[in-house]
């Protein structure tokens, strides 16, 4: 019989994520940004920033909660969370901003795995015999909810003022810590904590030494989340050079985001009815194909093509989230989702403000068509061989 104090805990998870998405300033970030001074380069150099802090904090923050416990390090994430937000109230300049960003990527570093190893941890603590990719599609499902109505909420503050977006968001930055004390920490078997230098061997054995299929699974995580962060965050830039304003991004930020809602709803049931593999090559092309549409498209539904970005997001949340956390122990689970976010930001660090250095110097279309070209090679060096050692892959629950 499952015990429900566990069990209960998915539940928490889930409306911690809907919380901590529910950002009403994101449909107008860029906006906020440039009204701070800073050009497209220096977006992308700030977002390198946040990178970089996490490319330094993500591994770290993960071994911690696999060594201290999920919901400590669930409720300091919530605490930098809050934190992070409520200085954007003060920051004029890029400098304030970075303090603001990194404060954030400590916020992200320690949620980001920790939520995924507490449902994993939280079921098999309860016995409860549900299938954890399911959980993990609702639980993406309910975090795009959040931003899905943070959007909309944005779009309409920001028909007041720009400025009342980023004084709602140093609100409900806080809203992530009462979901989190409900929260029972649950039974697991621990690494030791006196043998730091044997863990990390252990960690880097078990993720990239005796299974080609999942340093597969890692790679294409990171090329393919990667893409889509790229995407996202030039979507608000494309959106203004089609001539679409601001009091329209709210609602296409929130239909972006609900189309990740769904998708990762619905992606264990895409993935039983069309095949993994299948599913596996959709997350790859799609992001091609998106970036081809936006690039050659500078009509107003060229906006449409942002749609590609999340429907290959919704897919790789789920699917490739679950190849990892169906492949790793549970002792190192938070480590390991953090070695693969850290990825996606290492790759970014770089990728990220020579993007926004092309957009400022030569515009969106050729960036786009050059990450087209860039991320249709990862699919052929990374995908294809994953796709043909398909009869390694576990089965569809």
């Amino acid at each position: 019989m499952a015990d429900s104090r566990y069990e209960r805990n998915v539940f928490w998870v889930f409306l911690m994520n809907a919380a901590w998405m529910f950002m009403v300033l994101m449909p107008v970030i860029v906006p906020f940004f440039h009204s701070r001074g800073l050009d497209m380069a220096g977006v992308y150099t700030l977002q390198a920033a946040f990178g970089a802090a996490l490319f330094f904090l993500e591994v770290p923050s993960g071994y911690a909660a696999d060594l201290f416990g999920r919901k400590i390090t669930l409720l300091l994430a919530s605490l930098f969370h809050g934190l992070g937000f409520t200085i954007f109230i003060f920051a004029e300049g890029f400098w304030m901003l970075m303090i603001a960003e990194i404060v954030l990527a400590i916020a992200v570093s320690l949620f980001s795995g920790t939520d995924v190893a507490m449902i994993y941890d939280s079921l098999a603590a309860s016995g409860s015999k549900k299938a954890p990719i399911k959980l993990l599609g609702r639980k993406v499902f309910y975090q795009q909810l959040g931003e899905t109505a943070g959007g909309l909420v944005g779009g309409w503050l920001v028909l007041v003022s720009l400025e009342l977006p980023v004084l709602a968001q140093a609100v409900v930055g806080w809203l992530p810590i009462l979901a989190v004390l409900p929260m029972v920490e649950p039974p697991r078997k621990q690494m030791e904590t006196s043998t730091h230098k044997e863990n990390i061997a252990y960690i880097a054995r078990s993720m990239f030494g005796h299974s080609t299929l999942l340093t597969l699974v890692i790679l294409n995580t990171i090329a393919f989340g990667t893409a889509t962060l790229i995407a996202v965050w030039a979507f608000q830039a494309y959106w203004q050079g089609l001539g679409i304003g601001l009091a329209w991004f709210g609602y296409l930020w929130a239909l972006s985001n609900l189309i990740v809602a769904v998708t990762a709803r619905y992606a264990h049931k895409l993935e039983k009815a069309l095949g993994s593999s299948f599913v596996i090559a959709l997350m790859a092309i799609f992001p091609v194909v998106g970036y081809l549409g936006m690039a050659w498209t500078d009509a107003v539904w060229g906006a449409a093509f942002c749609a590609a970005f999340q429907f290959s997001r919704g897919l790789n949340a789920v699917i490739m989230r679950d190849a990892l956390n169906r492949r790793v122990n549970a002792d190192m689970r938070a480590t390991a989702n953090s070695v693969v976010s850290l990825g996606v930001r290492a790759v970014f660090l770089i990728a990220g403000p020579l993007a926004g250095w092309g957009m400022d110097r030569f515009g969106t279309a050729p960036v786009f068509t050059a990450a087209a070209a860039f991320f249709g090679c990862a699919f052929l060096l990374l995908t294809l061989p994953f796709l043909k050692r398909r009869g390694e892959f576990a089965p569809i629950p």
